[in-house]
């Protein structure tokens, strides 16, 4: 079978759509108010140095996905475990950006559209793409990419010569203090989405050797977080903090202020669709993370797995919660007290654990010698 393999441009573009995936809808680090560009920004650093653990594990071990080095470290038992609570993980986060897409799309687009057949026929979507490959999805990314880019570039202008850009929206900077910025970092801006970066563990032996894994994934991190620092500076300036932290959609509020002389107005679909298409490949790299760990953990092939692992996450999007209220409060527990297992502690234990095995084991030839 022929080896997949995707080149750094293809990399680089599908985790920078995975950043801004529902990012781009919640814009983290809200309880910040008009400082949450300024978090985003800290975070985004934070991010980086994040993403050098999980490259770091990659370097150490290239052809092996992290299910299977973390059995090879942490022992087939333990390592087993992990591998499984990864699927688990890899699943929830999957199911979860489901269940925003289809709530945005049945409340901007078709209200009166069941929220579980806007789902079915996104998830369908996703498992199809899963079928085509990763490296069509790679080449689909880079293009998309640049549209979104331009097109955002064009909104923005937009904005600009509407009118409702105000600077002093964003000024004193940092106006309580540091503390609340800090708060919503931990809480909020680093594992939404810089954490969740976690899931390319299982994408980076797809690399073409060529690249370094720390080069290609600090570089996205860093571009994805300048965007998602650019979007949030510019829905204060134009929201204002108030109408900021209060609206559901901050991106589509912003974008529906747009009106140029009665020729360019309601412009707000370009902000759905331009999130429905970044939450379509956070969904589809979940999935996909998904299915190859429990490939390797239950030792089957991926293509027997698309049609279950799809209905489950189906199912998990629709019955997480009873409401959007609170499918967002269960969202704020879970970003600050199980995202960090997954995402900081299990990839440090692992890093670790493997430097220090590789010390014991130098110590030993030495000693032998």
């Amino acid at each position: 079978m022929k080896k997949i393999q995707i080149d750094a441009i293809e990399m680089i573009s599908l985790m920078i759509l995975f950043e801004l995936g529902t990012s781009m809808m919640s814009i983290p680090g809200r309880d910040a108010g008009k400082d949450a560009w300024l978090a985003i920004l800290i975070a985004t650093g934070l991010g980086a140095l994040l993403f050098l653990c999980y490259g770091s594990l990659h370097r150490r071990y290239p052809n092996l996905l992290m299910t299977q080095y973390s059995k090879v470290i942490m022992g087939r038992k333990a390592g087993a475990v992990i591998a499984f609570l990864y699927i688990v993980f890899f699943m929830y986060g999957g199911a979860r950006d489901l269940r925003d897409t289809g709530t945005l799309i049945a409340d901007r687009t078709l209200p009166h559209t069941p929220l579980i057949i806007i789902s079915a026929l996104m998830i369908a979507l996703v498992m199809y793409v899963m079928h085509l490959g990763l490296e069509v999805a790679g080449r689909t990314a880079i293009w998309l990419l640049v549209f979104m880019l331009v097109l955002g570039l064009a909104t923005n202008v937009m904005l600009v010569l509407s009118g409702i850009v105000d600077w002093g929206n964003l000024l004193p900077i940092a106006q309580h203090g540091w503390q609340p910025i800090w708060q919503v970092i931990y809480s909020q801006a680093l594992m939404l989405p810089f954490g969740e970066m976690v899931t390319f563990t299982m994408i980076l032996p797809t690399l073409k050797k060529d690249y370094r894994a720390n080069g290609v994934g600090v570089s996205a991190v860093l571009l994805g977080g300048i965007i998602l620092t650019i979007v949030a500076l510019v829905n204060v300036l134009s929201l204002g903090e108030d109408v900021f932290q209060r609206a559901t959609y901050p991106i589509l509020s912003t974008i529906s202020k747009v009106e140029i002389s009665d020729f360019i107005d309601r412009v707000d679909v370009i902000g759905v669709m331009t999130v429905i298409i970044f939450d379509f490949f956070k969904i589809f790299i979940f999935y996909y993370a998904a299915i190859k760990a429990a490939e390797d953990v239950f030792n089957t092939s991926s293509r027997k797995l698309l049609l279950p692992f799809g209905i489950i996450m189906l199912i998990s999007s629709v019955l997480m919660a009873q409401s959007y209220q609170e499918h967002i409060k269960i969202g704020d527990f879970v970003l600050k007290y199980i995202f960090p297992i997954f995402s900081v502690l299990f990839p440090l234990l692992l890093l670790m654990v493997s430097w220090f095995k590789k010390t014991e084991n130098k110590k030993g030839k030495e000693n032998a010698s």
